[in-house]
């Protein structure tokens, strides 16, 4: 497949890239210096970037699900970013060469080694199709000897050679559907040019033999001395010769042909120079130089773990630590991007946890670099995820506000990533103790649930369902939650979203307060109505419970009843997801239409959300409705539990 690769660097230049899934990316960056040696700027380095993500070396093509025609920026590693690339062009438009911080030696001579074998194999290719046209020529001139049915297979061979002949060049590869099959082609051609020299040999042995019977005496062409035998035996002897030739190019082309573009450099690019020298240099380096420095750990790190394990060796953790808190921020992203990869061995860490490595990094949350957060972000995943110790490390010296802080971003990447992480704090209970204490988190929840993504809304409302679980007043003071949770209906369609903004609707609708709050809102009906046609059992069923919480309190029945809920109930019984939303509705609805006595015959006692919910169910099951809408007979169970299965194992993966 075809990729596209741009450059700031190179305003006028999109350079094109044939990979397959399975190429690694130091293989496409092989083929970009093979396109950068061409124009004579084979020193420029720099890194690829796919969806703001920098490519890893040793990752391929599909791990980055980059797809056909897919567009990579090429970014110069001696620049910031991208944007400061463009002190590569000076005011004429043309590359400066001054930035250019050149290849490793090992990699320049790797490249040179392939750029010699292509053109060895232009030079070849060449060379056999100027053999052809003599072969050509000596299948015509085979009807003018002996055995001039030579010139019969001669012709046919030569055919098929020139038919099929692959076509490259250094810069443009293979070109045409013959080169799919270049190597098939190789093989035959010297079976085909076998025969041919096998026949032409005999011919040729055969009139010498001749001719040498006769003697030729005084020279004169006569008999079996004739210009016709002597031309046979000379010309065979030639075409033999033409033909071994051929046959030795067409075997050493099929040994050149196996070589491709990044056989000899892709080994440098994922594993450059010893790691030695490269902590060194990010110790006392120049900027320019730890910012190398630092891009080649990154580079090793992603290569495999006894790399890993050789930079902790050489004290590049705690150098690593220290370019993260560097002031650039090109160095801080590499930097962070190693200790990613580095803390994928429990190991590592355990001994990045104990050096306070941690800590150091939630400070660089408060970066506007969205890449730089996103690589913090994966290093907090990792750590969080992998023991329950870690996630007090991580909450530790305000890293909560820190989190908070970040997820105050409008990247989506790292939305997701922070409300992942967010996610997996809430379910340690002592951690859910102190973000349940703070309003900074459940403010950063909420951010996070106005997210376009869903995944980001669904770890947010997790959070928080586990927030409401631990202090629901916490929650319930979140007027913002409210509009959230009353505004979702309106802009997803994501079942599993609903089903937790419902479950959180639910808390509010515990205090006479919050249901104030509710019918306050302008949107209440509309948004009620939403959740009730979504047709979901469980959702029907929230709407329903809320609706009967605001009855409940005889000061807000004249409310309900002017905003038009009954509408809503109504609408559930015509439209009812099962039996219970139709039984449970039903009893709303007789509430709504009752005196107004507060010790009416199906009015629930004041008791918790759980209670309430477990009371209506039994009440239900005792005196059954007649059903007449459009849904199936159901079981009666009560509404509180049916949410607390759906909610079961709701865990970031």
């Amino acid at each position: 497949m075809l990729i596209y690769v741009e450059s700031k660097a190179f305003p006028h230049r999109t350079f094109v890239v044939r990979v397959q899934l399975t190429d690694t990316i130091a293989r496409v960056r092989a083929q970009i210096l093979h396109i950068l040696y061409e124009v004579g700027f084979e020193n420029h380095q720099f890194r690829l970037r796919f969806k703001g993500e920098y490519l890893r070396d040793a990752y391929t093509v599909s791990d980055y699900n980059i797809v056909d025609n897919g567009i990579i920026k090429m970014v110069s590693l001696g620049n910031n970013d991208e944007d400061a690339s463009d002190t590569l062009t000076s005011s004429n438009g043309s590359v400066s060469e001054a930035v250019s911080y050149g290849l490793l030696p090992h990699i320049k001579n790797a490249l040179k080694r392939e750029v010699n074998v292509f053109e060895q194999r232009e030079k070849l290719l060449f060379h056999f199709k100027s053999l052809l046209y003599l072969h050509f020529l000596a299948g015509c001139l085979c009807f003018l000897t002996v055995y001039w049915y030579g010139g019969i297979w001669t012709l046919f061979v030569w055919l098929l050679a020139t038919i099929y002949c692959p076509t490259f060049t250094r810069i443009g590869g293979y070109v045409g559907s013959q080169s799919l099959y270049k190597e098939r082609y190789c093989i035959l051609y010297a079976v085909g040019a076998l025969i041919c020299l096998g026949a032409a040999l005999y011919f040729c042995v055969d009139q010498w033999i001749v001719v040498i019977n006769h003697g030729c005496k005084d020279w004169e062409f006569v008999g079996d001395c004739s210009h016709n035998i002597v031309f046979t035996a000379v010309f065979y002897g030639f075409e033999a010769l033409l033909l071994l030739v051929s046959i030795c190019i067409i075997f050493i082309l099929l040994s050149n042909m196996k070589i491709q573009y990044g056989d000899y450099v892709e080994k440098y690019l994922v594993q450059t120079r010893d790691i030695e020298d490269i902590i060194k240099t990010a110790k006392s380096g120049r900027i320019k130089e730890k910012r190398i420095a630092a891009f080649e750990l990154a580079t090793m790190a992603a290569s495999g773990d006894d790399n890993k394990f050789r930079i902790v060796a050489e004290g590049g953790l705690d150098v690593l630590i220290q370019m993260a808190l560097c002031g650039d921020e090109a160095t801080q992203e590499h930097a962070v991007e190693a200790i990613a990869e580095l803390i994928t061995v429990p190991v590592i860490q355990e001994n990045f946890i104990e050096m306070g490595g941690l800590r150091n990094l939630m400070a660089l949350l408060h970066s506007s670099d969205d890449r730089l957060v996103y690589h913090i972000a994966m290093v907090i995943s990792y750590v969080v995820t992998d023991s329950e110790d870690n996630k007090h490390d991580v909450i530790t010296d305000h890293g909560l506000s820190d989190l908070s802080r970040a997820a105050h971003t409008d990247n989506l990447n790292n939305q997701r990533l922070i409300a992942g992480i967010f996610l997996e704090l809430a379910f340690n209970t002592e951690v859910r103790g102190q973000m349940a204490s703070l309003n900074t988190p459940a403010q950063a929840l909420i951010k996070l649930c106005r997210s376009e993504d869903a995944e980001t809304q669904r770890y947010a409302l997790q959070s928080l369902e586990l927030l409401a679980i631990e202090s629901p007043e916490t929650v319930r003071a979140q007027e913002s939650l409210l509009e959230v949770l009353l505004d979702l209906p309106s802009q997803i369609f994501d079942a599993k979203v609903l089903i937790l903004a419902g479950k959180i609707l639910l808390y509010f609708a515990e205090e006479q307060q919050t249901c104030e709050a509710i019918l306050d809102r302008p949107n209440c009906k509309k948004s009620l109505l939403k959740y009730a046609h979504t047709q979901d059992s469980i959702l029907q069923k929230v709407v329903i419970k809320v609706i009967y919480s605001m009855l409940e309190i005889p000061e807000l029945r004249y409310r309900v009843q002017h905003k038009g809920l009954d509408e809503v109930l109504r609408y559930i019984i015509d439209n009812a997801a099962d039996r219970e939303c139709w039984d449970m509705a039903d009893q709303a609805i007789q509430l709504l239409d009752s005196t107004g006595d507060d010790s009416g015959t199906i009015q629930l006692p004041s008791l918790s959300t759980k209670e309430k919910l477990d009371r209506m169910a039994a009440s239900t099951s005792n005196e059954k409705k007649p059903f007449s809408s459009k849904g199936s007979n159901g079981s009666s169970i009560s509404l509180r539990s049916t949410l607390s299965s759906v909610g079961e194992g709701k865990g970031i993966k």
